[in-house]
């Protein structure tokens, strides 16, 4: 299959076209800044507004997953032009141009669609956003349902894991700070559904594949505070969990307000879905999992680089140095 991924130099965006082209697809990975290797890499602004349908109709992609967005929710609140031109305009020429060539649409949006009101939100209950950003995010849902034929809405919550990008996401500061052993202050009092890139990745594919559409929670299966979040995942990664203090929403100066409970109910995606949404445990597991495998490959091709170079201590050895330090 031909595929077009957006925003594919980010977190998800990454792990995506990595397992698409393990899979055997075709992928043309489009990048704004960071130039990536995986598949056909493409620069395109999506602030361009008049090269989207251009590049689009002439790759003619059998399916688009369109991952990029700008997420900086207090960014979007102090710069809306910007916002609404990435997470709004765009994914309405993106739309048009996939009923053009009658590519499949998958969009991945955001739980910050809903006020956090009530949590553990399902596909049927109404958006209300109470940031910049969540509204540019349900503009965009309401441009998709509007200018493409086959589409598949899929909203996410605070997506984790590792990557190649250089940014980073909640789990990986946290990992950052605790092996610096700094201490840090983690909300209490915000609810969400953290879930991790390779499960999403993996879910986006499997709607992609099998052309499902309509509206999906692809989150992670466990509603947490970040402050369980952050616990959990000191304790798989056997850090200081006394460095993790409480805090509250009130206390963090935002510019924009945060739904105190965004939390998703995935059990439509774990009924339809084949690849299921992970639980909390099972996706840190998954990630610690990640982390060695990606740790002893490191080793095994430092190894080939410099066959004779083992005979230092291990411990002033790069390649160990990298088990211990993520940036």
């Amino acid at each position: 299959m031909r595929l077009l991924i957006t925003g594919a130099s980010g977190l998800l965006g990454q792990e995506t076209a990595q397992i698409a082209l393990k899979k055997g697809h075709e992928v043309y990975s489009i990048y704004k800044e960071h130039p990536i290797n995986l598949g056909t890499p493409l620069r395109l602004d999506l602030t361009n507004q008049s090269e989207i349908p251009k590049v689009i109709i002439k790759l003619k992609p059998e399916a688009i997953i369109h991952t990029a967005a700008y997420t900086n929710v207090d960014g979007c609140e102090i710069n809306k032009d910007l916002a609404w031109k990435v997470n709004a305009e765009s994914t309405k020429h993106i739309a048009a141009a996939s009923t053009n060539i009658n590519a499949h649409l998958t969009y991945v949006s955001t739980d910050y669609v809903f006020d956090g009101e009530k949590g553990f939100y399902t596909e049927e209950d109404h958006p209300n956003p109470i940031s910049y950003y969540g509204y540019t995010k349900l503009k965009g849902e309401e441009f998709i349902k509007k200018h493409s034929q086959e589409w598949c809405i899929t909203r996410t919550s605070v997506i984790y894991g590792w990557g190649q990008t250089q940014k980073l996401n909640f789990a990986t500061w946290l990992i950052n700070n605790l092996k610096q052993q700094k201490e840090v202050k983690i909300l209490t009092d915000q609810y969400v559904s953290p879930t991790l890139n390779t499960n999403l990745a993996e879910m986006l594919l499997e709607i992609t594949e099998r052309r499902i559409t309509g509206i999906l929670h692809t989150a992670g299966a466990t509603r947490a505070c970040r402050h369980e979040f952050a616990l959990k995942l000191a304790q798989v990664f056997n850090l200081n969990m006394n460095l993790i203090k409480p805090a509250k929403m009130n206390e963090i100066p935002w510019k924009a307000r945060r739904p105190k409970d965004s939390s998703l109910n995935i059990s439509k995606a774990n009924f339809i879905l084949n690849l299921k949404p992970l639980k909390l445990d099972q996706a840190l597991k998954k990630m610690k999992e990640e982390d060695i495998k990606k740790a002893n490959s490191k080793l095994v091709s430092h190894s080939f680089m410099n066959a004779n170079s083992f005979d230092k201590k291990c411990e002033t050895h790069p390649s160990f140095n990298s088990l211990m330090i993520y940036t």
